[in-house]
């Protein structure tokens, strides 16, 4: 089995389209943190699906961040309110 890594990935785009793109596509793989910054646990290779699919949105105006935190990064400090993150489950095909 992969080892998951937790990623940030922030994005921001002129393109209202664009943008809605982003984020519902990014709504699929991580939890929203902010507007525009998610966390994802992603395996190997659902993070290269995932750049595949960021970079068929994505145009040359558009920023796209992605940073991989290292094991020790993913438990955070955190205050204010929690944000729950996805359990993944894999399906027996």
């Amino acid at each position: 089995m992969s080892e998951e890594q937790l990623w940030v990935i922030a994005y921001d785009s002129p393109s209202n389209k664009r943008r809605r793109k982003l984020a519902k596509l990014l709504e699929g793989y991580g939890v929203r943190l902010q507007w525009s910054v998610f966390e994802c646990r992603l395996r190997p290779h659902q993070l290269r699906r995932l750049r595949q699919r960021l970079e068929s949105i994505a145009e040359p105006a558009d920023s796209l961040r992605l940073w991989a935190l290292p094991a020790r990064a993913a438990e955070p400090l955190q205050l204010g309110r929690e944000v729950e993150l996805p359990v993944w489950q894999d399906k027996v095909i």
